[in-house]
Formats: structure tokens, C-alpha cells, sequence
């Protein structure tokens, strides 16, 4: 039998060229080098060295603010007595000094008899809240011609009436005065008075009559029995 031939493989071996690709080297041409210039030396100025000379400072104190001085006339003098339209009868016990934010001015200092009360009025003030001199004798006598008469009593609610002699007993005016005590006095067998109109009538009465002793030089207890007299002969 005829032998078969083994086949044969030929093996195709590639040639594979290797191509030598030369990378191009970029050579940078070197500039020129420059010159250096000379550096020139700045010479150094010699710094004259400052002198401190030492300052004495002057404490200067600030001078002080000037005090305003509040000129008022005087119109009374210690010891005096007078009239303060809500308070009554008082007297001047000194006159003091006084200052504030760089005012200075004078006040009255007075004491009332009725309420024992002491307070300070700026002479500024002393006539603008109506600060008075005690009445005269002679006027003060033409008041008693008031007490005299027959009382005047209006019809209007108590409450008003009340209002209208409050206003009176506080305005100053004497002959006001005279009239609310002539209006609010009872006798003993007259229709009884209610609490306030009690109350009322002893402010009226204690004012009209401390003014009415210190004109008349008389004492508080003479004062009051004579015009008592006056007031129930009517």
C-alpha cells in the first residue's frame, strides 16, 4: 500500500522590519549671554542722628465755668412775715443761696404757722406764685365791714360751691377771703354743717384770722374771739 506522506507545515516566519524612527532632538540655540552691567554703589548719606530734646509739658488746669448769678431785687427781708396765697401766713426765716447747672440765685426761706410747714422759693418766683406782704391795717379794718353782712349762699350743688370757695381761700385776695368766711359760719342754733363745710370754714377762718392779728398787733386768740363777735352780732 502506497505511505502517505505526512504533510508538512511550513512555517511562515514574518520578517518584521524594525524601523529605527530617529526621534529629531530639537537643539535649542543658546542666546547670546549679556553683559552684565556694573552695579553702581549708592553711597549711604550719613544720617545725622536727631537729638531728642526733652519737652517739659505745662499742666494747664481747665479754668472754671463761670456761675451765672440770677439778679432779683429782694422784696423781703428775714423775719418778715407774709402771705402765701396756698399756704396762708408764714415767715421768712433766711435767705439761702443756692445753685444749680451753673446758676446760682437766692431763695426765701419760710416757715408757715398754720401747718408747720417750711419750704424755699426762689426770689424769681416769689411773685409770679403771688407772695405777699402782710395787709394793712387799714385795709384790713374795711374787711371786717365784709363779715357784717347777711351770708350768700347759692343754690348750686355743694360740690360747686365747695370749688368756687377752695378758689378764694387760695387766690391770696383777703376780701375773698373774708367772704367765704362770712358765707360758711354757723351760729349754734343754725342748721347743722356737713363734715367738708366744717373743714372749709376752719381753713378760711385760721388764714383770715392770723393775717387779721399780725395787722390788728394782736395776738391769735384775741383776734379770733373779736371776730367771732362780729360774726354772730350779724
Amino acid at each position: 500500500m502506497p505511505v502517505k506522506k505526512k504533510a508538512t507545515t511550513k512555517k511562515v516566519i514574518k520578517k518584521t522590519t524594525k524601523v529605527n524612527t530617529k526621534k529629531k532632538v530639537e537643539v535649542k540655540k543658546k542666546s547670546p549671554a549679556k553683559k552684565k552691567q556694573p552695579v553702581k554703589k549708592i553711597a549711604k548719606k550719613k544720617v545725622a542722628k536727631k537729638v531728642v530734646k526733652k519737652v517739659v509739658k505745662k499742666i494747664v488746669t481747665p479754668k472754671a465755668p463761670k456761675i451765672k448769678k440770677v439778679i432779683v431785687p429782694q422784696e423781703f427781708k428775714a423775719g418778715e412775715n407774709i402771705v402765701y396765697p396756698t399756704h396762708g401766713v408764714g415767715r421768712i426765716l433766711t435767705i439761702e443761696k443756692f445753685q444749680y447747672d451753673l446758676v446760682e440765685e437766692q431763695l426765701y426761706v419760710i416757715q408757715f404757722f398754720q401747718d408747720k410747714l417750711t419750704i424755699r422759693v426762689p426770689f424769681a418766683k416769689a411773685k409770679l406764685i403771688g407772695l405777699r406782704n402782710i395787709t394793712s391795717k387799714p385795709s384790713m379794718t374795711r374787711t371786717l365791714s365784709v363779715l357784717k353782712q347777711k351770708p350768700k349762699i347759692k343754690k348750686a350743688m355743694w360740690s360747686r360751691r365747695a370749688q368756687e370757695y377752695d378758689q378764694k381761700i387760695n387766690s391770696g385776695d383777703i376780701k375773698l377771703l373774708s367772704e367765704v368766711v362770712r358765707d360758711l359760719f354757723r351760729k349754734d342754733d343754725q342748721t347743722e354743717q356737713s363734715y367738708s363745710e366744717r373743714q372749709m370754714f376752719q381753713v378760711a377762718f385760721e388764714r383770715y384770722t392770723r393775717e387779721f392779728a399780725i395787722s390788728s398787733s394782736l395776738k391769735f386768740e384775741e383776734a379770733s374771739t373779736k371776730i367771732l363777735e362780729i360774726l354772730n352780732k350779724r
